[in-house]
């Protein structure tokens, strides 16, 4: 008997979880850690920035960069970690802690030194921001996807299981927020640390140990070493994930991070605060529906094949580019006192990105299950894709920051538009290289192999 038909014994006698509790298990943590996540990394936290800290694009842009930038240094540690300790929660268990000092951090720490409005505080603020928001959510989601992920395929699960919890922990969160907001901005970051005890409260039910010496999807009994770094680099699809990461996930999710201020952009000054409730009021029922379909989203992405589904998504971020463009446009030309049809518009492309977005990692993941080792697909996910796109939106987020800024809604969203497309073009044909030399390679060895 192998250990991958062991795994279904020790199910039935209960020394590990079932499918399905399992499942349920995990699905609750990314869950309770992606409320964390929604909270620190929401829409609501630019508009406080802007409403109430009353920071512009550029500065804000800063803010959302220099998190990015320290949480860079963590995604690598994170992945090897991860790579190393398999199913130990060592690092989840460390995420949650941090996370149960969220309300404390931002009231007493992090809003005192950004409401001094001065310089040197101001990047002070930037600096410890990211050095806890960077660990817990920034670094922390990406390591938590990947743990998950890794465990959900130890108990012969999916995982579109994992992208479901993430995308409902957002939705949830996300609607929170926008209520709790228009009562009491403060309180809102303290549903981080409730999440977190929650989290803590689900780690402990987690078995874990009899998976340190057995072969399955997600584990391996030939332990993770730093020589197993030379399989990752050698492998083009690595250098694929970096060029998704770089060349257009960058560009997508900088945008996200001013998205909140852009729908606040059609509503008249005295409905601001109403409009967020409606959005979010509005979009509920249709994330719920998404959440649903994402739990058996992996069977569709394989059959498509990750790769083409990379550039599906896309080419989606192009349409919703193009119009919110065209919505922004549509406002700027109508006036103030005509602003519904552009309120519609830009509404409905609201829905359609946040449909889009959280199919991303889902498919990257998979992509990343699909080309490389087990022993490695941690640091392949963290450092191919997280690391490279966290330090290149670090940049992206100034950049497009300050083309909201001098350039207005309409004219940014036009020129994301047009380099994300040639971009995914330019990526399109060389995944279409690499899958050819793949298979010629194989061809090669199996020649090889018939002649000897």
């Amino acid at each position: 008997m192998s250990d991958y038909d062991s795994i279904e014994a020790l199910q039935e006698q209960g020394v590990i979880d079932s499918k399905k509790v399992a499942s349920i298990k995990i699905w609750l943590v990314m869950f309770f850690h992606t409320c964390i996540c929604g909270v620190l990394l929401s829409e609501i936290f630019a508009i406080w920035l802007d409403k109430q800290v009353h920071l512009d694009a550029l500065k804000i842009g800063e803010i959302l960069a220099m998190k990015g930038l320290v949480a860079i240094f963590y995604k690598p540690l994170f992945g090897w970690l991860i790579d190393k300790n398999q199913l130990r929660p060592y690092v989840m268990y460390s995420l949650g802690i941090l996370g149960l000092a969220a309300g404390p951090f931002f009231q007493y720490v992090y809003k005192p030194l950004l409401l001094t409005h001065n310089p040197t505080l101001f990047y002070m603020a930037g600096l410890l921001g990211g050095i806890y928001f960077g660990y817990v959510v920034i670094a922390g989601g990406s390591a938590a996807w990947a743990y998950c992920a890794r465990y959900i395929l130890a108990h012969n699960g999916t995982e579109d299981k994992v992208s479901s919890a993430s995308f409902a922990g957002w939705v949830i969160m996300g609607s929170a927020m926008a209520f709790v907001y228009t009562f009491s901005p403060l309180f809102g970051f303290y549903l981080a640390s409730f999440s977190a005890v929650l989290m803590i409260v689900v780690l402990f039910t987690l078995k874990t140990k009899p998976f340190n010496n057995l072969d399955t999807r997600g584990t391996s009994k030939n332990k993770f070493k730093f020589s197993d770094f030379k399989f990752l680099v050698k492998n083009l699809r690595f250098y694929v994930l970096i060029l998704f990461a770089l060349g257009i996930w960058v560009a997508c999710s900088s945008s996200f991070a001013q998205l909140g201020r852009y729908n606040l952009y059609f509503w008249p000054a005295d409905l601001q605060k109403t409009a967020l409730r409606i959005t979010y009021t509005i979009g509920f029922p249709l994330h719920v529906g998404i959440a649903i379909i994402m739990l058996k989203a992996s069977g569709p992405i394989k059959r498509l094949n990750p790769s083409r589904s990379l550039i599906v998504c896309s080419l989606g971020f192009v349409v919703c580019f193009i119009l919110f463009g065209l919505a922004a446009k549509l406002h700027d030309s109508m006036g103030a006192d005509h602003y519904m049809p552009s309120l519609v518009l830009a509404m409905i492309v609201r829905q359609m990105a946040i449909f889009i977005n959280p199919f991303i990692p889902l498919v990257v993941l998979t992509y990343v299950n699909m080309s490389f080792n087990k022993k490695i697909v941690s640091s392949a996910f963290l450092v191919g894709f997280h690391f490279v796109s966290t330090l290149g939106g670090s940049f992206g987020a100034i950049a497009e920051g300050d083309m909201f800024k001098t350039q207005g809604w309409a004219g940014a969203y036009f020129e994301l538009a047009i380099y994300v497309f040639v971009a995914a073009i330019v990526l399109a044909i060389i995944m279409k290289l690499v899958s050819v030399y793949d298979k010629n390679r194989v061809m090669a060895h199996v020649v090889e192999d018939s002649k000897s």
